[in-house]
């Protein structure tokens, strides 16, 4: 192999080449024409180059239907600056993509437009993907936000498992409280000192306060999480405030969460301010058209309360 002049494997149905030229101290002539090669591989270039840099060697590629693509883009401007000799070089045949022949005559011309149109397929390409990244990013957080409230409630859900107990129907949970106050601390008096003063010392309820009975040291929102899993029935005292508090507002979206996951009676809304239907959120609107709910009594007599409280003993009660 190293004495060899001439290599002829023409008129084969060869559509690679895989030999290794560069210890062959003769080689003066490779024949490969009349096959089916399409381009040569980046290791035949290099072993043609480093052998055309010491002496003369030359190449027949004619007969063969060269690819003109994105993909043999490289092998082409390869042949339009190697030193090797490509002999028959006008008469190479060239296929491009689309199933189009032409011949190599303006091989320099073929290279540039192909160039062109790689470049733009490469900008095309990594300007879907940048897109499709997006699409999908924004997908992610669209999906993010849309079930943000699911994904809290469950993830403060796990941290603690609630208590059952046995009966005629099956199995059914055991309630630390019989109702959660929700209610802004600027509704302090109506909320929750008439709740101690009406639900717990005259109907012997219990009622998880927030300022009383969430266990310090805790995340506020893992608290919030407890007490409403943990009542039997959520009651929302809403104002004005009650709608300006981010904390409110998230207890009214677990309350939600925790009615629709347990398919249980939870949620009941005391309005205490007048609020256009238009200013009050989505869920809250649909509490308020979908369940009862109670307006708390304008005109404060001893009768007109002792009925509002009554009313919201019948829904903790309830069921």
């Amino acid at each position: 192999m190293m004495k060899i002049k001439i290599f002829d494997i023409s008129h084969n149905l060869l559509q690679t080449v895989n030999i290794s030229i560069q210890h062959t101290k003769d080689l003066q002539f490779l024949n490969f024409s009349h096959n089916r090669i399409q381009k040569l591989s980046e290791n035949n270039m290099h072993d043609l180059d480093a052998v055309a840099l010491s002496r003369e060697i030359k190449i027949d590629l004619s007969g063969n239907t060269i690819l003109c693509t994105c993909e043999t883009l490289p092998f082409l401007q390869w042949m339009t600056k190697t030193n090797v000799i490509l002999l028959n070089m006008n008469n190479y045949k060239c296929s491009y993509g689309n199933g189009s022949v032409t011949t190599l005559h303006q091989l320099s011309f073929i290279v540039k437009h192909l160039q062109l149109q790689c470049s733009s397929e490469t900008v095309l390409i990594a300007s879907v993907s940048v897109l499709i990244v997006c699409s999908l990013t924004v997908i992610g957080l669209a999906m993010l936000y849309r079930y943000r409230w699911r994904i809290r409630y469950w993830y403060y859900k796990r941290k603690f498992k609630a208590a059952y107990t046995t009966t005629d129907q099956g199995y059914a949970q055991m309630f630390e409280y019989d109702v959660f106050i929700s209610y802004s601390s600027d509704d302090y008096e109506i909320a929750r000192h008439s709740t101690m003063e009406e639900l717990e010392s005259k109907r012997g309820l219990r009622a998880c306060i927030h300022e009383r009975d969430f266990q310090p040291g805790e995340y506020i929102a893992q608290n919030i999480s407890r007490a409403i899993n943990s009542s039997r029935r959520t009651i929302l005292f809403v104002s004005n405030n009650f709608l300006g508090s981010e904390w409110c507002q998230y207890e009214l979206n677990i309350a939600l969460m925790e009615e629709m996951n347990s398919e249980r009676k939870v949620v009941m809304a005391v309005m205490i301010d007048d609020i256009p239907n238009k200013s009050l959120p989505v869920d809250l609107r649909h509490i308020i058209h979908v369940y009862t709910y109670l307006e708390y009594p304008k005109h404060t007599t001893d009768s007109n309360l002792n009925v509002f409280w009554n009313k919201c003993a019948d829904f903790i009660k309830d069921g």
